[in-house]
């Protein structure tokens, strides 16, 4: 004998049960609850009622995409109430002391963190802005996201390719993803039309050893 779908999951039979709010009517009053949708789960409360790693750091870097990233930085922040910290870094090569004077980088980076704060001002939020000079922007972002307890880092990769052709995920993404103790979120750039990434050869484990 078949079985409906909808006994299948549940439902009496030779009955239309009607979905409230994402409940079967028989559980309407049951006291459970579909979770709620959440965009970054957080850690939960310490022993004092304050929730831990809470805040966000989103890596601004004058492109195209801070736009987008200080957007979505602020639209997790309102859900969760959390600071905001836009953080801009300057790599020194390693020819030069870790704290030289670099005009040019230094005035390119005020403005960046300028345009973030226009943007989070349009969203009716403020922006902790910083400037980091060392020699790797992604181990900067992860020691940031730690000295201000972070639950998520936002990245952005514009669309790039490196030797050979193939898409190259880039130094300070790779450093981010590998090594932060919090949520990494990689927003990654249009890709320009008539690029096309070349396509490395993948052997599927069933056919190794087949051909002769």
């Amino acid at each position: 004998m078949a079985v409906g779908l909808l006994q299948r999951l549940g439902f009496p039979m030779g009955q239309v049960a009607k979905i409230v709010d994402g409940h079967h009517p028989d559980q309407l009053h049951t006291g459970s609850a579909t979770p709620k949708a959440d965009m970054l789960p957080i850690d939960g409360e310490d022993g004092q009622g304050a929730t831990c790693r809470r805040n966000v750091v989103v890596a601004v870097s004058g492109n195209e995409l801070d736009t987008e990233l200080v957007t979505l930085a602020c639209n997790v922040a309102k859900q969760k109430k959390a600071a905001i910290y836009a953080v801009y870094g300057i790599e020194v090569p390693r020819k030069l002391a870790i704290d030289a004077e670099m005009p040019e980088e230094t005035n390119a980076a005020g403005e960046a963190i300028e345009r973030a704060a226009q943007v989070a001002d349009q969203m009716h939020m403020r922006i902790v802005p910083e400037i980091v000079q060392s020699r790797h922007f992604g181990q900067s972002l992860v020691d940031e996201t730690k000295a201000h307890e972070c639950a998520l880092l936002i990245v952005g990769l514009p669309y790039q390719l490196g030797l050979g052709g193939h898409f190259d995920l880039g130094e300070t993404a790779e450093y981010a993803l590998k090594n932060a103790n919090c949520r990494v979120w990689l927003v990654r750039g249009q890709r320009p039309e008539g690029v096309t990434p070349a396509l490395k050869a993948v052997e599927r484990p069933d056919t190794v050893g087949a051909a002769r």
